[in-house]
């Protein structure tokens, strides 16, 4: 077996020699680009690597080995596919085999603290069997949802709601703008607008379409005076925090946006009543400690819950994870969790409402009475359960003072 020491100088002459060897051997400019820029990879995740287990790098070795894996096959494929003379080939092809038997065959150390993993496992019976047929599949009467990606946006109204007769809760990644719009033309109509777009809050893979939808509707955008510093332009939040553990996704955590959108001449405070602008019979929640001004929206009638981020059915922190969506309770996506104090209050006041039926903005949504005593542990068990041992904001909260309702 490979040790961890090993395998870390391993990797170093790996980069260096991928990053200098196609030049030295006169390999084709744009061939050499392409392995050179391999090599830049691999020192980049090198360098977020925990090859002993008191280090505070935040990037576990189980997921480095996966990425040396995946770089092997991307070799050993592009050894097979590309025309290239035989000697490029032969050195492409014992690269990738060299990187995958080095994936294989390195001890694994055992961690000292504990990262986010896997909370409460459900089966796929919990899984809300979503009608199909359309790009917003409903899940509930007068409520659908969108997967984009790696986050959720929701549509609140019954589908011949009309023009101003539906709100669209959260509008996902900048790039899925046209998706948004296709899913709300195809189940409220061509030319229908909604009456508001409410946030949960304004991290930016919530708010990257804000802007664009905002005037391209013409619609008033709703969210807890707490988060208006990150929609008015004014602050950023905190950084995301990489030493939570868990995934790629929460290596990367560091180099997430953090700065605000501004969208102040739309931007209106949620009404301190609780309703909900444009949807009646809903109300919105504060559930802070994901976000200052993080809020949930709750309808009593079918007794669902729109959670946002506050608690999520997906492991976030894993790229894994997040593409295969196999269904759990877990606390907020840890990475960007500022304050986990009022992350647990706001876990155990939503397991309260007792919900049929329970949707996130990662994850699928779930329903039924597994699902109720899953969220109902993660209330009890918060700590052990969901809150990173030993990460930035476990062990000194980001609290922004600022003068604003709860």
């Amino acid at each position: 077996m490979i040790s961890t020491g090993l395998h870390k100088t391993l990797d170093g002459v790996s980069a260096v020699a991928l990053m200098t060897a196609p030049t030295l051997l006169g390999w084709r400019p744009s061939l050499r680009r392409a392995v050179a820029a391999a090599g830049v990879g691999v020192a980049a995740y090198s360098l977020a690597t925990r090859y002993r287990s008191d280090s505070q790098a935040p990037m576990g070795m189980r997921d480095h080995l996966v990425l040396d894996a995946l770089q092997g096959a991307g070799f050993c494929t592009a050894a097979a596919l590309l025309d290239e003379p035989a000697k490029v080939r032969g050195a492409l092809g014992a690269y990738g085999l060299f990187s995958i038997a080095a994936a294989l065959l390195t001890d694994r150390p055992a961690e000292t603290r504990r990262p986010v993993s896997r909370q409460i496992p459900l089966t796929r019976e919990a899984v809300v069997t979503a009608a199909r047929g359309g790009r917003a599949r409903e899940i509930a009467p007068g409520v659908a949802y969108r997967r984009l990606g790696i986050v959720n946006v929701f549509f609140l109204g019954a589908p011949d709601a009309g023009d101003r007769g539906w709100i669209l809760v959260d509008a996902g990644l900048d790039s899925t703008a046209p998706l948004i719009k296709g899913a709300a033309a195809e189940r409220f109509g061509r030319d229908a607008r909604p009456a508001a777009i409410v946030l949960t809050h304004g991290h930016f893979d919530h708010v990257g379409a804000l802007k664009h939808l905002a005037e391209r509707w013409d619609a008033l955008v709703y969210a807890h005076p707490l988060e208006h510093p990150y929609l008015d332009g004014s602050s950023a939040y905190p950084p995301g925090d990489p030493t939570v553990g868990g995934g790629a996704m929460a290596a990367l955590a560091g180099i997430y946006p953090t700065g605000p959108v501004d969208v102040r001449p739309r931007l209106r405070a949620l009404p301190k009543d609780g309703t909900v602008p444009g949807a009646p019979g809903w109300r919105w929640l504060h559930t802070p400690g994901h976000a200052p001004g993080h809020v949930s929206l709750w309808q009593e009638a079918h007794r669902t819950l729109v959670a946002g981020d506050a608690v999520i059915t997906t492991r976030q922190e894993s790229a894994y994870a997040v593409a295969v969506q196999a269904p759990e309770i877990h606390g907020p996506p840890a990475y960007f969790t500022i304050d986990w104090d009022e992350a647990r209050a706001s876990a155990r006041a939503l397991a309260d409402f007792e919900p049929d039926i329970l949707v996130s903005g990662h994850g699928a949504p779930l329903a039924g009475p597994r699902m109720r005593g899953a969220l109902n542990r993660l209330a009890r068990d918060f700590d052990r359960l969901a809150v990173p041992q030993g990460a930035r904001y476990a062990r000194h909260p980001a609290r922004p003072e600022q003068e604003a309702y709860r």
